[in-house]
């Protein structure tokens, strides 16, 4: 059983099909998605997704290089370059949507519409209640519906987001005219804890957010300066602080991953942001997630043709950290210290560049 069919629990669904399990996917949303949001999608996701079986030409069609990074007061800028392309931007909805195509097609079961009212571990199962009565039960259990949900206490875990100390908030608006390239354009320094805007301008959307790192009551004010300043720098093509006033601020949980004493339960395994698996450097989430997945169902595997099914398990712990671990922490430097350096020295930037979107150490 897999419950959230977000990135990660819908890549381990798929995985955990071509092994030849049997497997449920459970969701509170509806699918197909219909609500469009633009994202971004770190360039190392493209060869898991041909794994996955999603359509990567149409999915992955506005690969980005324009990128440039600002300073606070937009008096500096600089544009780091790029060996191959920085990321990819994507619709959200339309990148949920193939993903759950491609586990549906991969024979994976859905159960969506309703939200899970209670989950309940037992002996050799983990059984599920959903909000309209359906129960659904597995062997291994998951866990991947999201930050703070109040179902991973239920687990026995503690959540990714009482780790978190991140607030974000989000503009995200369709171009009243569509962009010829997609560009991305980054603001640091936005204070002196490592706080920072990102734009993100596909052909037809814009998303502006704020990573705020402050308390938490700053957070919208921070959104609505980075916005105006996009706008008067003209990187906007339309002004979006009115609608910055009214978004909502969330906790993101980024690199809480490293902080969490276990991501394993009885009979469950926790992964996605639910489970803190996000660039700290970035905030980034689909990536960590998406890998997580991975590596969750090569655990679950073995897991289940061993005898010492949990024991199995336990193993995650030692996985993802020997594999995830540098990619989730904060660069290793004071941005603050790098800043003059990142708008006065190409290889600073370059290396700045790598570091935001491909999670290299500076």
């Amino acid at each position: 059983m897999v419950i959230g069919a977000g990135p990660a629990g819908a890549t381990a669904a798929i995985l955990l099909a071509e092994q030849g399990y049997k497997v449920v996917l459970v969701d509170r949303n509806t699918f197909p998605l219909s609500a469009a949001a633009v994202g971004w999608l770190n360039v190392r996701a493209a060869p898991l997704l041909g794994q996955l079986g999603v359509p990567i030409k149409t999915l992955l069609d506005e690969a980005f290089s324009d990128v440039t990074f600002h300073s606070a007061d937009f008096s500096k800028s600089a544009k780091p370059s790029f060996e191959e392309a920085a990321g990819y931007l994507i619709d959200r909805a339309k990148f949920a949507n193939a993903l759950l195509a491609a586990a549906k097609k991969g024979g994976v079961s859905l159960a969506h519409g309703s939200a899970v009212k209670d989950i309940t571990s037992g002996e050799q199962s983990v059984s599920a209640t959903l909000e309209d009565g359906r129960v659904v039960v597995g062997r291994l259990v998951v866990f991947a519906a999201g930050r703070g949900s109040p179902l991973v206490a239920r687990l026995g875990l503690t959540p990714a987001s009482r780790y978190g100390s991140m607030w974000t908030a989000m503009v995200d608006v369709p171009l009243k005219k569509k962009q010829k390239s997609p560009r991305v354009d980054v603001v640091l320094g936005v204070d002196k804890k490592g706080s920072f805007g990102l734009s993100c301008v596909s052909k037809s959307r814009l998303c502006v957010s704020i990573n705020w790192l402050g308390d938490r009551e700053r957070t919208i004010h921070s959104l609505i300066n980075v916005c105006k300043g996009l706008f008067d720098q003209k990187v906007l093509p339309m002004d979006v602080a009115q609608e910055a006033a009214r978004a909502k601020v969330t906790q993101s949980p980024a690199s809480a991953a490293l902080d969490m004493d276990t991501h394993v339960g009885k009979h469950c395994l926790l992964i996605g942001d639910a489970g803190g698996f996000i660039s700290a450097a970035s905030n980034e989430g689909i990536y960590p997630a998406m890998w997580s997945a991975q590596i969750a169902v090569e655990v679950i595997d073995a897991a289940l043709k061993s005898a010492q099914s949990q024991d199995e398990l336990m193993s995650f712990e030692m996985k993802w950290r020997t594999t995830m671990a540098d990619y989730l922490r904060s660069p290793n430097t004071d941005i603050q210290f790098l800043l003059p350096l990142i708008f006065s020295n190409q290889p600073i930037a370059d290396r700045m560049g790598a570091a935001f979107f491909s999670g290299e150490n500076i």
